[in-house]
């Protein structure tokens, strides 16, 4: 091995990176402080069945994230955070057929797919007419530029907040229908805060391509990606200083350190502002930027029955006149398909913006009694087969895409790029706050480290 990088956060950042670095020659360690690999896309171990804790499906056109994970296939037993392993596969398609849910009627779709909407009940004929003559070919004109680690579009359609767009171009049902609940459930983001340029983003990546999920978890795919890195979980860094001889010293608060060369930080913007700081003092740029991030706390609640739920939709996508505490359900067994326990199941239940905003300094078990009222609303099967619940919080938060965000994020970026050796930074905040967003910058930061610390 040609030196040894230390990399610090094991998400789909931090896995990206430490795979760069170690197909160069550099050992690498990868520390992180869950007991898995995924960072908010991490794996659990919920009574027996293996829950990804955030993130659930990935769009095949992910094509970064796909050949990360592919990369590791011929790795053969692969750990998962609770000590046991998984062989085979690590990705299989799978439906991505949802439901939306306003009063007591139930529209399936899947979002992103044309075909899917042109069927959609929730919109009449005139909306749709309006969102193929509109929407449709605006993608297409854009579709290029839109990519996870993209830093320019036109800036008219970045300028301007998806549900403002929606509402003056196709109407209001549309906004309610096909713009808030991803951003409600999946970033506890309300469409009027997040960017029409990030919205048609994803239409881009989610337009009739087939879903991927880990039947195994995202930890056992990431751990088999990182075949050959040092991995060493459940380990808080809080100190990072530069070396005398320009490497680097990562340490916990109970006195262990690694030493390297050189240093990846793919952790929170918050942490990584914290570690910088101590590298680079106070007042360096980098630090200002990350400090001035909007992100947006959240949290998934899990909840397991011990009866099987109907599998003829994965997604229970809330109107968000409807939804008060809960934006959104899933159902583990319809994503696992012929892997699914044969007697139990798991829901999976994200918080609205305004509960999440609401209820964020809230013990945990005032969430969940909370939310459970909402959860048995839009799944009554769950009542009285409830066997446990558990609340997995992201307190640090997630990157709010807010109208402007790529100039903002072409300004970090130059940033990241512009700090002084032997540290650099990746995360999907440098990017679009997506999985293939985070693999993109965890790739480029890897590969930035890898030049320098071979060139020495």
């Amino acid at each position: 091995m040609m030196g040894r990088a230390l990399v610090v956060g094991g998400g789909f950042a931090g896995v990206a990176a430490a795979v760069q670095l170690h197909a160069r020659g550099i050992g690498v360690t990868l520390i992180d402080a869950n007991a898995a690999l995924g960072g908010r896309a991490r794996s659990d171990d919920f009574g027996g069945a293996t829950i990804d804790v955030g993130a659930q499906l990935i769009a095949m056109s992910f094509e970064k994230t796909v050949a990360l994970l592919k990369g590791g296939a011929a790795g053969g037993n692969v750990g998962l955070g609770s000590g046991r392993s998984e062989k085979g596969a690590f990705l299989r398609a799978t439906p991505g057929r949802d439901v939306f849910v306003h009063g007591n009627a139930r529209y399936p779709i899947q979002f992103g797919s044309m075909t899917s909407l042109l069927r959609f009940g929730g919109l009449g004929a005139v909306e749709k007419l309006r969102l193929g003559a509109h929407i449709v070919p605006l993608l297409a004109r854009h579709r290029g530029r839109l990519t996870a680690d993209a830093l320019q579009v036109d800036g008219t359609i970045d300028r301007e907040s998806a549900r403002t767009h929606m509402t003056a171009h196709v109407g209001e049902r549309a906004a309610d229908a096909l713009v808030e609940p991803a951003f409600n459930a999946f970033y506890a983001a309300r469409g009027s805060e997040m960017s029409f340029a990030f919205y048609l983003t994803l239409a881009r990546y989610g337009s009739d391509a087939g879903m991927l999920t880990a039947p195994g978890g995202w930890s056992a795919a990431l751990a088999g990606a990182a075949k050959g890195v040092e991995c060493v979980l459940g380990t808080q860094i809080t100190s990072l200083s530069l070396r005398p001889d320009a490497g680097v010293v990562a340490r916990t608060d109970d006195g262990r350190e690694w030493a390297g060369d050189g240093a990846v930080i793919a952790t929170d913007p918050a942490s990584a502002a914290n570690l910088l700081t101590q590298s680079y003092g106070a007042n360096n740029p980098m630090s200002n930027w990350l400090a001035a991030l909007r992100l947006r706390p959240t949290w998934t609640l899990a909840i397991a029955t011990d009866v099987v739920l109907k599998h003829d939709a994965f997604g229970i996508m809330r109107h968000p006149a409807d939804a008060k505490e809960v934006s959104a359900c899933a159902i583990l067994g319809a994503k696992l398909g012929p892997e699914a326990p044969p007697d139990s199941d798991v829901v999976l239940a994200w918080p609205t913006p305004d509960a999440a905003e609401r209820l964020r300094g809230e013990p945990s078990d005032a969430i969940v009694a909370a939310m459970m009222p909402e959860v048995e609303l839009l799944m009554p099967q769950v009542k009285d087969h409830i066997t446990r619940a558990r609340l997995y919080r992201f307190d640090p938060g997630n990157p709010i895409a807010a109208p402007g965000f790529l100039a903002d994020r072409a300004h970090g970026r130059k940033l990241a790029e512009a700090l002084p050796f032997p540290i650099t930074l990746a995360g999907d905040y440098l990017a679009m706050p997506l999985i293939e967003g985070a693999v993109a910058s965890g790739e480029a930061a890897g590969r930035r480290l890898a030049e320098k610390v071979l060139s020495r």
